[in-house]
């Protein structure tokens, strides 16, 4: 019976070993970046992102049901770091977690009449295998809704009076 014991034992060493070997290959910093083109106004766009009370027309983890109460709930303190004509970037922090940065850059190209909005966000991971394995699926999840909400920006910002 203790050999048995010892095996599992020895058996799930070895195994929690090579899964933190193997996940030590997905890095520490994850940014997932969504970008697109749209026509209209720079400054309705920086009052669109930087002011947070606009946020319910557009950002979609806002928009849904009962969102202010999810957001109590969660503890998820928003602050504001860094403002200028070209970005904006705000941590989001969650009690017990790393912050996660979410940036939106302006990008204008001189040969274009387009503003193309990049929105990011960056994930700093710690070393334990669960957070680095789970942070391939950030994609799906996250980049989905960044998708939905520049999207609900482009809508805002062009729709006709």
């Amino acid at each position: 019976m203790m050999r048995v014991v010892k095996l599992a034992f020895l058996s799930f060493v070895i195994l929690f070993v090579l899964i933190t070997a193997i996940s030590a290959f997905i890095p520490a910093h994850v940014r997932i970046s969504k970008a697109i083109d749209i026509t209209g106004n720079k400054d309705s766009l920086l009052h669109l992102i930087s002011n947070r009370d606009q946020w319910v027309r557009w950002h979609p983890a806002f928009q849904m049901a009962n969102s202010d109460s999810l957001f109590q709930k969660a503890k998820i303190v928003i602050t504001p770091v860094l403002q200028t004509d070209s970005l904006i970037t705000m941590n989001w922090q969650q009690p017990g977690k790393a912050p996660v940065v979410n940036g939106w850059q302006f990008h204008r190209f001189p040969s274009s009449h387009t503003v193309t909005l990049q929105w990011f966000m960056d994930f700093r991971l710690p070393w334990y295998p669960w957070q680095k394995f789970s942070s391939l699926f950030y994609e799906k999840t996250y980049g989905l809704m960044m998708d939905r909400g520049l999207q609900n920006i482009k809508n805002i910002v062009q729709e006709k009076p």
